[in-house]
Formats: structure tokens, C-alpha cells, sequence
């Protein structure tokens, strides 16, 4: 019985695999790898440019808000100044 079983399991994936491969050859053939590639590669180029983006800016806000703190200290420690 588990013979059978195997020997049925063994089948349908070689057919799977066969019908797979066929078309990511068709795929190959017609170019369409490649440009959904160049797709993958614009959204994450795209995507990284903006978490740099955030990243600045979130830099940036900190750095004044410690700017602000810093003369707020300095003018409590020395208020005619």
C-alpha cells in the first residue's frame, strides 16, 4: 500500500515539476522575467530612497529639539547671557 502511495505521491510531483518548469521557460522566452525583475528593483530602490528620506529628517528633528534643550540649559545656568 505505502508503495502505491509513494508511487502516486512520486507521479504527481513529477508532473508538477515538468508543467513549472515549462512555464518559467515560457517566461524565459517571452522576457517577462526580466522585466518584472527590473519592477523588483525600481520598488525597492524606490523604497530604500524613502527610508533614507525618513531617516534624515528624523535625524535632523532630533538634532534641533536638542539644539532647543541645549540654549534652554545655558540660558538657566546663565540668564544674562
Amino acid at each position: 500500500m505505502w508503495l502505491s502511495v509513494g508511487a502516486v505521491a512520486g507521479s504527481g510531483v513529477t508532473v508538477w515539476a515538468r508543467r513549472r518548469v515549462e512555464q518559467l521557460a515560457r517566461r524565459v522566452q517571452s522576457g517577462q522575467i526580466a522585466g518584472e525583475v527590473v519592477t523588483m528593483v525600481d520598488h525597492g530602490a524606490r523604497s530604500t530612497a524613502g527610508h533614507v528620506r525618513r531617516s534624515i529628517e528624523t535625524g535632523r528633528s532630533a538634532a534641533r529639539r536638542r539644539q532647543h534643550e541645549l540654549h534652554h540649559e545655558l540660558e538657566l545656568r546663565d540668564p544674562g547671557r
